[in-house]
C-alpha cells in the first residue's frame, strides 16, 4: 500500500470513529478542532482534488454539526439537523475510502504516478 493512501485512510478512520461516537447538534469546540487537525492531515497527505473535496465538505459540515445552533439551518421535516450532517459526514467520508481504494488500484496498475493521484483522462491511443 502506499505511505499516502495508508495515511489517508488511518485519518479516516479516525474521523468516522469521531463521527460515529458523538451525536453533535450542540457546541463542542474540542470536537470541531480534532475533526478539522484530522481533516488538514488527511488532505494533505494526498494530492488528489477529489479526496480533498470531500474532506473539506466533511470539515464543513462538522463545524455544524458540532457548532451551538448552525446545525437547526439544516432540519428537515423527519430528521434534525444535527442527525441530518452526520449522515452527510458519513457519505462523504465514504466517498473518500471508495476514491482511495480505486486510486490504489489504479496506481497498482500504473495509471498513475505513485506520487501524485490527479484528475483522470482517458489512456493515450
Amino acid at each position: 500500500m502506499y505511505k499516502d493512501i495508508r495515511q489517508v485512510r488511518e485519518h479516516y478512520a479516525a474521523l468516522r470513529d469521531v463521527i460515529a461516537q458523538r451525536a453533535g447538534g450542540r457546541d463542542d469546540a474540542a470536537t470541531r478542532t480534532q475533526v478539522a487537525v484530522l481533516c488538514a492531515a488527511a488532505i494533505g497527505a494526498l494530492d488528489d482534488s477529489e479526496t480533498r473535496q470531500r474532506l473539506r465538505a466533511v470539515y464543513r459540515h462538522a463545524a455544524e454539526l458540532f457548532s451551538g445552533d448552525q446545525h437547526q439551518k439544516w432540519d428537515r421535516e423527519h430528521m434534525s439537523g444535527a442527525h441530518y450532517l452526520r449522515l452527510q459526514i458519513f457519505i462523504a467520508l465514504e466517498a473518500v475510502n471508495t476514491r482511495l481504494f480505486f486510486l490504489d488500484t489504479l496506481r497498482d496498475r500504473g495509471g498513475v504516478g505513485a506520487a501524485v493521484a490527479g484528475p483522470l483522462r482517458p489512456p493515450a491511443v
